[in-house]
């Protein structure tokens, strides 16, 4: 009875399996990138318009793979995939750890790109939807709330690595060190993670009934290109990430241009990173509490207040207030472009071609 017992609640083990990836992958590789803009570009001699390309090569290769992302994941398995986006994540740190010219992080970019797309925001949120059936919000924001407790963990971690005194490569450092803890959380995670429930009928024998906290069976995907909303929601969902991914790459290095401390912006990480985890967690109670449409009207108007603080911060005292309260905003903003997406795919669209409809 106890070995059965374990076996019914395994989906605790997949929850803190999903927890583990977007710890690692989104927050020791994505959400403290900025931290990096400028010592690379220094040490390099390289223009940050040049650089930045690597950010848009990433997210090239990461829109290129997600439009797959139901078909290879029905071919060849959310495990299989889950190991493959680890390999593809450690390897682009690393190349990102031995990069001599732009066009190597260009390499990295790509490698980032298609290792996020199996270990992040598109792979837990499928893996969420097959062992979890009710509270859909609250364990969606829970698994992505780790991604600011990550972040915030790594940016103490990357900080005094990459602005060591006398080491223009600290950077080189920071990396190398991301790429050992990627590799031995990716051992342990495809160690542990398995399908779906062995009981479990599969999506398609969800519960029918359109709530927000029962998974909605929906309709197929041959359906939704014939609704006007898909496409309204596409454009939406693409716009949202161009402005929030666009303030996320280049504030931190704003913040240094403007003459802030890189102690300060530091500690500023953090605390946007740990703000981040809270916001997650307060959209996904806000999602099962009042629906999708409230979390549609906060998020948006705490993203245009933090875009204008932050078009106005000095280096003063009353700068770096401003630049917490920017910090809060943005975290409270960021949902959109992570945690929410499943969250629209859910309730427009349902659970019948869930992985094809949120890999587009």
């Amino acid at each position: 009875m106890l070995i059965k017992s374990k076996k019914m609640d395994y989906k605790w083990v997949i929850l803190a399996m999903c927890i583990m990836m977007n710890f690692v992958c989104l927050g020791f590789c994505s959400s403290n990138k900025g931290m990096y803009l400028t010592a690379i570009t220094g040490a390099l001699g390289v223009k940050r318009s040049l650089f930045s390309v690597n950010d848009s090569c990433r997210y090239v290769a990461s829109a290129l793979v997600n439009l797959f992302f139901g078909t290879l994941v029905a071919k060849v398995g959310l495990r299989k995939m889950t190991a493959i986006g680890f390999i593809s994540t450690a390897a682009s740190m690393l190349t990102y750890a031995l990069a001599e010219n732009v066009w190597t992080f260009y390499l990295g970019g790509t490698l980032l790109g298609i290792g996020l797309a199996f270990t992040t925001t598109s792979m837990t949120s499928s893996i969420v939807r097959r062992w979890f059936k009710k509270d859909i919000g609250k364990y969606t924001g829970i698994v992505f709330a780790a991604n600011g407790v990550g972040a915030a963990l790594a940016s103490q971690i990357a900080s005094p690595l990459i602005n060591r005194p006398g080491n223009p490569f600290g950077y080189r450092d920071s990396y190398l060190v991301v790429v050992a803890i990627v590799v031995v959380t990716g051992m342990i995670v495809v160690s542990l993670l398995r399908e779906q429930p062995k009981k479990d009928p599969g999506v398609a024998s969800a519960n029918k009934g359109s709530t927000r906290k029962v998974t909605w069976y929906g309709i197929d995907f041959a359906t939704v290109k014939k609704k006007h909303y898909f496409y309204l929601a596409a454009v939406a969902v693409l716009v949202t990430g161009i402005c929030l991914q666009g303030i996320g790459t280049v504030y931190v290095a704003h913040l240094g241009d403007i003459g802030m401390r890189p102690e300060f912006t530091a500690t500023l990480v953090s605390i946007f990173s740990l703000a981040l985890t809270g916001s997650k967690l307060t959209v996904g109670w806000m999602y099962d509490r009042f629906g999708l449409p409230v979390v549609m009207i906060v998020c948006p108007i705490a993203s245009v207040v933090a875009f204008v603080l932050l078009a106005t911060l000095s280096a003063t005292t009353a700068g770096m207030v401003m630049a917490v309260v920017f910090a809060l905003l943005y975290a409270l903003s960021l949902p959109l472009e992570t945690m929410v997406i499943p969250l629209i795919v859910n309730d427009l669209f349902g659970s019948a071609a869930f992985d094809k409809l949120f890999g587009v």
